[in-house]
């Protein structure tokens, strides 16, 4: 009977923490600057349209190019924390734009709720960086995100024509579906009632044929892991159904503990997401 207590509370542990790691977790402190790894960068901010100030920072990559990723994070820690994924990016050729979402970083102050998945206002500041990376840097550009960032990338970047190529490790697909999902867990999280776009929700986006300017193309990358907690593969084939001439593959991780997909097999991961980006 101890035993099986024990192991009772080791699994409502493991539950518990895998949870938590899907709530927001802001850190207003940058815990390593990219200088510590001698990681060549320019810090920059823009304003989004309602007023909200984002630190960035850009990247340049190994060798010289035009070819851009912005990156939108899961919304843990804060840009400092993806400096791995940044290299990652930067060593098969692309230039990299990170951001943090207001209340991140040295980003504008604003108030988060630890048991929030998402707030709407991070759409805008996602729209904001569309801006900023096709005024500063480039006219089309590719955008990478992966969960909660994940959701935003390719909800918002199927709707601007500047995008190019999307990748998104374990979007979600909607509101309603992350309230129903969250609503099964002994401490559901909450998600937005109001105020979020339904255009930019991902499987209300794809209801749509995707904005794409004259002489551009958009493809689409899905990624999830076999045995994440959130989503599964069946989700990413639902979305890949609805619009298949743009969603031309679906990586699955396979990843038993349903840890962050790159830091299973970051070879394998990259190696995958630069086919996809160096494929015509």
């Amino acid at each position: 009977m101890r035993n099986f207590k024990t192991i009772s509370v080791f699994v409502l542990a493991l539950v518990t923490a895998v949870q938590t790691a899907f709530a927001l977790n802001p850190s207003r402190t940058y815990k390593q600057l990219p200088d510590k790894f001698n990681m060549k960068y320019e810090e920059l901010q823009t304003t989004t349209a309602d007023g909200a100030t984002l630190n960035i920072w850009y990247f340049p990559a190994n060798v010289t190019t035009t070819r851009l990723v912005l990156m939108c994070h899961n919304g843990e820690g804060n840009m400092a924390d993806y400096l791995r994924k940044v290299d990652q990016f930067t060593s098969i050729g692309y230039n990299v734009v990170t951001f943090d979402y207001r209340g991140y970083g040295k980003s504008s102050e604003f108030e988060i709720e630890k048991n929030m998945y998402v707030y709407p206002h991070f759409q805008d500041d996602v729209k904001a960086m569309i801006d900023f990376c096709r005024k500063q840097y480039v006219q089309t550009f590719h955008i990478y995100g992966h969960g909660m960032g994940a959701g935003l990338a390719l909800g918002i970047g199927w709707n601007r024509g500047e995008i190019k190529k999307i990748i998104v490790d374990t979007p979600f697909l909607s509101m309603e579906d992350l309230e129903k999902r969250f609503s099964a867990w002994d401490e559901p999280m909450e998600v937005p009632f109001a105020g979020y776009d339904k255009k930019y929700e991902p499987i209300y986006s794809f209801d749509v044929e995707p904005t794409i300017l004259k002489g551009n193309t958009k493809e689409v990358l899905l990624i999830v892991g076999s045995n994440d907690i959130l989503m599964k593969e069946a989700d990413m084939k639902a979305l890949q159904k609805k619009q298949s001439k743009y969603v031309k593959k679906i990586y699955v991780v396979a990843n038993p503990d349903g840890a962050d997909n790159f830091m299973v097999d970051k070879s394998a991961y990259f190696t995958t997401i630069g086919t996809f980006l160096n494929q015509q």
